[in-house]
């Protein structure tokens, strides 16, 4: 195979059937020029769009002002009165 060595920008030749530990290096500047694949790991995110521009996905943890009802709806304190 044919390599080429991002810092010295010089292309070499390797056997890739004997490639081992010593191969790893670029014989003109001894770079490493091989890097460890990393896996994918599973994980669980939640996408959505900017939250200064579209914040509905943002819970509020402020207390919430006591929602005014009409007449029809009873209170909560409707049950004691007897």
């Amino acid at each position: 195979m044919t390599f080429a060595c991002k810092k010295c920008k010089k292309c070499f030749r390797k056997d890739a059937q004997e490639f081992d530990d010593s191969d790893e290096y670029c014989p003109h500047c001894d770079n490493h020029f091989v890097i460890d694949a990393k896996t994918p790991k599973a994980a669980l995110s939640i996408e959505s769009d900017d939250v200064r521009v579209n914040n509905k996905m943002l819970k509020d943890n402020r207390a919430r002002s006591k929602n005014l009802r009409g007449i029809f709806d009873p209170d909560e304190e409707a049950d004691k009165l007897g």
